[in-house]
């Protein structure tokens, strides 16, 4: 299994506007893989548990954020009047989608994406007529 986490960006844009990375089809971002890197404000560490994402949130409020997860991507928006951003994220399989935590503090996005507990294993009994 592949437990690094992809990562994406999409920037606002205007109608019209086109960057060199979209005329020629290259997105510097969407392969990018991690264990512990900074990428545009957005800082991705792995620890036993899970990772920590922390994303760089300077000015927005928490009501300005929003984050989801839909079909392994978790998405991070935000939208002031005056600008907006996106980063996303493809989750590995082994991430619990449902037990996502997600704090701003001091300008900081911080996200912890914790593992799918291990199940151990059970020992069935195995019975004597």
């Amino acid at each position: 299994m592949n437990s690094s986490l992809v990562v994406g960006r999409t920037p606002a844009r205007g109608a019209g506007s086109r960057p060199l990375f979209d005329i020629f089809g290259l997105d510097p971002f969407r392969n990018f893989t991690t264990n512990a890197s900074q990428l545009s404000g957005m800082e991705i560490t792995r620890n036993e548990s899970g990772f920590v994402v922390e994303v760089a949130v300077p000015g927005f409020r928490p009501e300005d954020l929003d984050v989801t997860v839909e079909s392994e991507v978790l998405a991070i928006t935000g939208k002031t009047e005056k600008r907006s951003f996106t980063r996303s994220l493809v989750l590995p399989e082994e991430i619990d989608t449902e037990n996502i935590g997600a704090k701003v503090e001091n300008g900081l996005l911080t996200l912890t994406l914790a593992f799918v507990p291990k199940v151990a294993p059970k020992k069935i009994e195995i019975k004597t007529n």
